[in-house]
């Protein structure tokens, strides 16, 4: 009985060293790495019984007996397609940026007086950029038209909030017009054709009105750059002073030596038939005269000067620096898709875009000098046989930077245009003969020119980009959605003087 009972000890001993063993073999072991690439039936392996056949001392040398659940930090992980079209994305822009990485393209923030671009004769202030605004926007200082017509414009019947600081039509109408925005038409009895000064002549625009965003960026202004004239400026130095201060043309405003910006807010008020000298809203408006004392504490010798860098001011921070492109320079890799990210790739990469468009506002950079600022490519002039072009469009204007410095290899030169919000309004190019973002993508894509007399002076780069049907689409959404800053509304004014 003792034997007995001694051989059902030492038995029982045998199979819990057995199954110890066993188990321990198949337990994790501390210095093998968890293999990847392990089956799904090694997963038993661990606290199992010796029963379940998948769990053998074979199976765990084989494959390293153990829990399969990697740890996520010791994944060797793919990039996903987004990752990898954001990561070209920051190459291709780092390797454009002059040094400065992706800062090179951040819009400062509207309140950012400091980080602005300025003119040293008009220093930003707070109280200048909110008497600019109101300026901008009040109608009530078309006070010089020819005709008898109700005051019915101001800077933003041309740069209208809502399509993006454009008309929203191609022809810009100030006097003579009826209508904001997109629905702004030619009043019946105005004529175009009328001589100079007569009671129906309209304000009318010869060329398709530019945007106003951005334009902090820019040394000169309008498509041929024929405003701005600063101590420090460089793309009009090199200009002889009869082209550059022209007697008796709006140019001649160049003579005061400020930047594009401030230049064109001087000369638009007698250009565009506005009044601030006198017997105006700002004579006669206690609250005017309150913005402007602390606005010009100092007092002013020239209203019209101190109108004109107010008004500078207040457009020197329109930026669109809520699109979603501005977002994720800025650290929001959420704020693009993959669709946009594609096309922000072709824009800075194959399709060769930011060759000519550079700086924040893809116009030109901060600096730029002539050659970098304008370029012949073919755009066509306003179409007289449309019914929303009126009156005959002159020489000087058709030949753009050339017909301003009379030199002409630079004829049929424009203004390369900064690329923000074109989606709110359907109005492209100089002479507006682009309906559709994506008509002057196919366009560059075909680098066929509108205009056959600009072919003797068309620029090298434009060539055919060869894109195909998906990435024209891509670019085209880049320009679409990712540069579009949906709340521009945050620049109109609360309320106006009373």
């Amino acid at each position: 009985m003792f034997a007995m009972s001694l051989f059902q000890t030492t038995k029982r001993l045998s199979i819990l060293i057995s199954a110890s063993a066993l188990l321990s073999a198949c337990g994790a072991a501390p210095e093998s790495t968890p293999n990847k690439f392990q089956t799904t039936q090694t997963q038993t392996c661990v606290n199992t019984s010796t029963t379940n056949p998948s769990c053998a001392p074979t199976d765990c040398l084989s494959t390293g007996c153990g829990s399969v659940v990697i740890n996520p930090n010791e994944q060797v992980t793919s990039p996903s397609d987004k990752q990898r079209l954001e990561d070209s994305l920051r190459a291709a822009l780092t390797a454009q940026s002059g040094g400065l990485g992706l800062s090179a393209y951040v819009m400062p923030d509207s309140d950012d007086y400091d980080a602005i671009p300025q003119d040293p004769q008009n220093p930003i202030t707070a109280e200048k950029v909110k008497l600019g605004q109101l300026f901008f926007h009040d109608n009530r200082f078309a006070l010089d038209g020819f005709s008898d017509q109700q005051p019915s414009w101001s800077c933003s019947t041309c740069h209208t909030v809502a399509t993006g600081f454009k008309p929203g039509v191609p022809q810009g109408i100030g006097e003579g017009g009826a209508g904001i925005g997109v629905e702004r038409r030619l009043v019946f009895g105005f004529d175009p054709l009328a001589d100079d000064g007569a009671v129906n002549k309209p304000d009318m625009q010869p060329v398709a009105v530019p945007s106003m965003l951005n334009v902090a960026f820019q040394d000169v202004v309008l498509w041929n750059g024929q405003l701005g004239n600063s101590s420090n400026g460089i793309v009009n130095s090199s200009l002889a002073d009869n082209i550059l201060v022209p007697p008796n043309q709006p140019a001649n405003v160049n003579v005061h030596q400020l930047a594009g910006i401030e230049s064109q807010a001087i000369v638009g008020q007698s250009v565009h038939r506005l009044r601030f000298t006198h017997d105006s809203p700002l004579q006669s408006i206690p609250e005017y005269q309150s913005l402007w004392n602390a606005a010009y504490p100092g007092g002013s010798v020239d209203i019209a000067v101190d109108v004109g860098k107010a008004i500078a001011a207040f457009e020197r921070t329109l930026f669109a620096n809520q699109a979603p492109f501005q977002r994720w320079l800025k650290g929001d890799s959420n704020a693009m898709n993959e669709s946009e990210l594609a096309g922000a790739n072709l824009f800075f990469g194959k399709a060769g875009c930011s060759e000519c468009h550079q700086g924040p506002a893809l116009s030109s950079r901060v600096g730029a000098n002539e050659s970098e600022m304008f370029f012949a490519i073919g755009f066509a002039d306003f179409d007289n046989n449309k019914v929303a072009v009126h009156g005959i469009i002159e020489d000087n204007a058709r030949l753009g930077r050339g017909g301003f410095t009379q030199r002409t290899e630079q004829n049929y030169q424009f203004k390369v245009p900064q690329l923000y919000n074109l989606a709110d309004a359907n109005i492209f190019g100089h002479g507006a003969s682009f309906t559709s973002i994506k008509a002057v993508v196919e366009y560059k894509n075909q680098a066929v020119p509108q205009n056959a007399d600009a072919a003797v002076n068309l620029d090298a780069r434009f060539q055919p980009l060869n894109l195909s049907i998906r990435e024209v689409n891509e670019l085209t959404t880049f320009l679409t959605t990712a540069l579009r800053d949906p709340n521009l509304a945050r620049y109109f004014p609360r309320q106006l003087p009373q």
